[in-house]
């Protein structure tokens, strides 16, 4: 978008076009892009055209978009092992796509870290689209003071809105990549920040760090929370709601993956949409690769339509989605697909007694419970032959220690009516738990 195009937007609700398309035109710019990409890629990428030939998919099988199916999924552990093949990134740069003008790199929780390399093009004139269309959406404007709340890290999720923020709607961004939550507590006020951005998690910490200085968050002027990088309140409601306890303001949440782009954003009537203008996304039965009954969850795969540096096809990305509701007119005009949420990551969910436990609805009895405080993780053990849960939380400081194992029967009462299994519920003092900066990891497997 040039200067005058976006001077011009200002007096307008949305940010792009694509979010009014009608349905059959988008389901139409879909298929266009998608057999561009999939050319492409054939005439560009060694890697890609082996992968299709040894699963028998030629171009020329591409009818329809439902036809997606004959493409083989890609998996994260592939585009590892291409980049230890050929660094430092493999599969992930596309001969001839241009120089390389910014890195991005995934946390490595599930693996060595991949790097993902992008052109100014596809930086700006792609990533950077799909997540300024959140910010547009949540109401940031040229005269916002905004603030990424992050370490001066490759993660692309806050960077990417640090730089929308800046070069596409032209708010004033204040840097902070080395403060310590107390400089960022207090420069956020100095500098009267008006939107905050961060993981849900931290934002949470910076809440409690606030308070325990005697300021309250709801006094430091911040009029917008956004959330990305962990499960934030359109999969957590809890979460959500312990965010605008804390802070006082609305809450929007943005999701994606670094290898592919933000995904979905929050509009006004809370509800989450998709840039499926520029991502295709496939709700599939995480057992058979066969996709699921609209509107049904299942494990999320992703394939970039736009980006031409690291364009990845059927991606895995490890999430299971709660489903998509196509076809809907939002309250908010847009007719956009609409995102159920998160249910959490594949290896966070596990089968007790046929039941799956998720990371997202723990976190949700947790957050539900005013004793509980923002500290928790759970574990998978073994029981002889039997498979057991272990949930580890710290209470609020001020609640009294004489009152802790009551507290705990209420969480795993609380636990036991949601999931319909027992769970074991241990309260560790104050401190125990690890904090994160970041995205918190807190599921592990023991079994």
């Amino acid at each position: 978008m040039t200067d005058n195009e976006q001077t011009t937007n200002v007096r307008y609700k949305y940010w792009s076009v694509a979010e009014l398309l009608p349905r059959e035109e988008m389901e139409k710019l879909q298929f266009k892009r998608l057999v561009e990409q999939i050319n492409y890629l054939w005439d560009k990428s060694s890697f890609y055209r082996q992968k299709w030939e040894q699963n028998d998919f030629y171009p020329e099988k591409l009818k329809t978009i439902e036809d997606i199916k004959y493409i083989p999924i890609l998996t994260k552990e592939e585009i590892r092992i291409s980049q230890e093949k050929d660094p430092p990134y493999g599969m992930m740069r596309i001969p001839g796509s241009g120089p390389i003008n910014r890195i991005a790199m995934t946390s490595g929780t599930t693996g060595e870290p991949v790097l993902i390399p992008f052109t100014k093009e596809d930086y700006f004139g792609n990533f950077c689209e799909g997540g300024v269309r959140g910010l547009w959406a949540a109401g940031v404007r040229k005269d916002d003071i905004l603030h990424c709340a992050f370490g001066f890290l490759p993660f692309i999720g806050l960077a990417g809105l640090h730089d929308a923020g800046e070069h596409f709607i032209g708010s004033l961004v204040i840097p902070g990549g080395t403060w310590d939550s107390l400089t960022r507590i207090k420069m956020i006020q100095k500098l009267q920040v008006t939107v905050l951005a961060g993981t849900p998690t931290y934002l949470l910490h910076l809440a409690n760090v606030a308070k325990k200085r005697q300021i309250d968050p709801k006094s430091m002027g911040i009029r917008l929370l956004l959330t990305t990088g962990e499960c934030g309140s359109a999969s957590v409601p809890n979460t959500g709601l312990r965010l605008k306890e804390a802070w006082g303001c609305k809450i929007y949440d943005l999701s994606g993956t670094q290898e592919t782009n933000y995904i979905t954003w929050m509009c006004e009537e809370g509800v989450s949409h998709i840039n499926e203008d520029l991502v295709y996304l496939e709700i599939l039965d995480p057992e058979t690769n066969e996709p699921v009954e609209p509107g049904n969850p299942g494990k999320l795969v992703v394939t970039d339509l736009v980006q031409k540096t690291h364009c990845v096809i059927r991606f895995e990305t490890g999430d299971i989605v709660n489903g998509i509701e196509t076809g809907l007119v939002c309250k908010c005009g847009r007719t956009l697909s609409q995102f159920k949420g998160y249910q959490g990551r594949m290896g966070d969910i596990i089968k007790i007694k046929g039941v799956c436990v998720s990371i997202t609805g723990i976190e949700n009895v947790i957050r539900g419970i005013k004793e509980c405080s923002d500290q928790y993780e759970y574990m998978a053990l073994k029981d002889g032959e039997k498979d057991k849960i272990l949930v580890q939380l710290e209470l609020k400081d001020d609640v009294d220690p004489s009152k802790w194992e009551d507290i705990g029967q209420k969480v795993a009462e609380t636990l036991r009516e949601t999931f319909m299994i027992n769970m074991n519920v241990k309260i560790v003092p104050p401190g125990t738990l690890p904090l994160y900066d970041l995205k918190a990891k807190r599921f592990r497997d023991y079994r």
